[in-house]
């Protein structure tokens, strides 16, 4: 049987609501006996489902008769209860979520040296849109080919996904590639570029056939980098993440050379160039 404490009632009341409803009009002490409630606990009980809105109270007769409202109407106002305490359970629980990213974020230091690895496509995947999702600044992409496991019908969306997220909340976004590579993209992701968040300044894509491999750039001071397998070049068999300041900063001096250099790209174009 569906218990009734599930929607917030205490086992009493579970009892004495689902006894009042074979009842009908009843006293407190008729209930008690009915419903097993202890005579000293069922006044409690009874205060409590009516202002629930649970039970009706006949306050003119003596003693006082009490009556179970329909189920539909109880149930209905025991789920908005539950739903209303859900809801600023929740509330609570992103202030606090918010309130500990901050005072963590304080405690983090960012110029220390670190190295984690990802191995396999889809952790490398998740790895990488993880550290998206983290950027405050400046995300810089740097491909020169898709990978034979990356399928960009597939994963494009998500990654979209979270290139879109990191738009709209004030993060730049860099993105060099061969005019060839933006080709391959299906002709549905390229559409959705044309509009927001990605018709923003800040998303700009530029092309150059100077580039050999690739690398995220993170707000400066990360850089993740595909690793290939040496006997099959276009596969993936992981990736690597670095926290380095400094040689972050060397290979973010050498990305602003060629992008400089390189052709721009404004959403709508036709990526192969031709007119």
């Amino acid at each position: 049987m569906t218990d009734l404490r599930d929607l917030g009632l205490s086992s009493y009341e579970d009892r004495a609501y689902r006894s009042m409803l074979g009842l009908g009009p009843v006293s407190a002490m008729e209930l008690a006996e009915a419903s097993g409630v202890p005579e000293g606990r069922i006044y409690d009980v009874l205060d409590s489902l009516e202002t629930r809105g649970l039970v009706r109270a006949q306050t003119h007769s003596r003693p006082k008769q009490y009556l179970a409202v329909e189920p539909a109407v109880a149930i209905d106002r025991l789920v908005e209860t539950r739903s209303r305490e859900l809801r600023a359970e929740i509330d609570r629980y992103e202030v606090l979520g918010d309130q500990l990213v901050e005072e963590l974020s304080a405690e983090t230091t960012v110029d220390e040296r670190f190295l984690t690895t990802a191995i396999g496509t889809a952790d490398a995947t998740e790895l990488l849109l993880e550290r998206i999702e983290m950027a405050d600044e400046e995300v810089v992409m740097v491909a020169d080919v898709f990978t034979s496991e990356f399928d960009v019908a597939e994963m494009g969306p998500n990654v979209l996904d979270h290139v879109g997220a990191a738009i709209e909340r004030g993060v730049d976004i860099s993105l060099l590639v061969p005019r060839d590579l933006v080709a391959e993209v299906p002709g549905g992701l390229l559409e959705r570029i044309e509009h927001p968040p990605f018709d923003d300044d800040a998303f700009r894509v530029r092309f150059t056939d100077r580039l050999h491999g690739g690398f995220f750039l993170i707000d400066h001071v990360e850089l993740c980098f595909e690793v290939t397998n040496p006997m099959e070049p276009d596969a993936v068999v992981g990736l690597l993440n670095v926290k380095d300041p400094s040689f972050a900063l060397e290979l973010e001096s050498q990305f602003r050379k060629h992008w400089e250099q390189a052709e721009r790209y404004d959403p709508g174009d036709d990526p192969s160039g031709s007119h």
